[in-house]
């Protein structure tokens, strides 16, 4: 007797269970999709803090190499009127010892025109262009700058060689605020929270500190920003004249 296998085709799926691995599959893939989405927010988000965040690093490090050269001198025999720091609630200038000699250094916020001065970016390179757009669009930003002269060039007024040199871009407009400290001798006594600042200094003697702040613009958040604040302290003088 002779047996033979006898084989069943598989029956086609039913509207129902297609629909229903349709469903699945549709679940499935929005799934997938909000979640790389969500990393590419993330990955956005953590490339402009980082940006923003290396902004204010390097504008901490270049204002705190000057405040802490800053230097004073005498001139008294000389340029009598001279002052070794000028400080204003919105920008501030004073004399600071370079590898190259000293130099008459000035911070504030504004505007550069790029085609009379020359610039170097010190902080993140920003493309010029690309920062008028925003101008255009009125966008409140503006820059942190850094203009610089020799010390002969400073006190007989020569303006020809001095380079402006760009240390933050991005700050909202208007957020660049300066305070001065003069000096407490008994600071280790009676604590830093005795220190009083005001908003302009005009004496011969160096301010014992200065306290700078500003405001990042985030576009993606205009209301808010990301905050600078920094207590510099000067190396302290003790010559006659400074106690003046």
């Amino acid at each position: 007797m002779e047996l033979k296998q006898v084989v069943k085709c598989p029956e086609g799926f039913s509207l129902v269970e297609l629909l229903l691995g349709l469903a699945i599959s549709a679940i499935i893939g929005v799934s997938v999709y909000n979640l790389f989405w969500s990393a590419m927010k993330l990955d956005d988000k953590m490339r402009r803090v980082h940006d923003n965040y290396m902004e204010v690093l390097m504008a901490d490090q270049v204002m705190t190499r000057d405040l802490e050269n800053a230097i004073s001198l005498d001139w008294r025999n000389s340029y009598w009127d001279a002052k070794n720091f000028v400080g204003q609630k919105t920008e501030f200038a004073f004399l600071t010892q370079t590898p190259v000699g000293i130099k008459h250094v000035r911070y504030y916020s504004g505007l550069v025109d790029w085609g009379k001065v020359t610039q170097r970016m010190i902080g993140r390179l920003t493309n010029p262009s690309s920062f008028e757009t925003r101008l255009k669009e009125s966008i409140p930003v503006e820059f942190l700058l850094r203009q610089e002269s020799s010390l002969s060039d400073w006190l007989n007024e020569v303006k020809n060689n001095t380079s402006i040199q760009i240390v933050a871009a991005g700050l909202k407009k208007d957020t660049f605020n300066c305070h001065y400290a003069p000096f407490l001798k008994d600071l280790h006594t009676v604590g830093a929270g005795r220190i009083v600042y005001t908003d302009s200094w005009d004496k011969k003697v160096l301010p014992f500190a200065v306290s700078c702040s500003f405001v990042l613009y985030d576009p993606k958040k205009p209301q808010a920003g990301l905050m600078f604040k920094r207590d510099m302290f000067l190396a302290p003088v003790s010559n006659y004249y400074n106690e003046q």
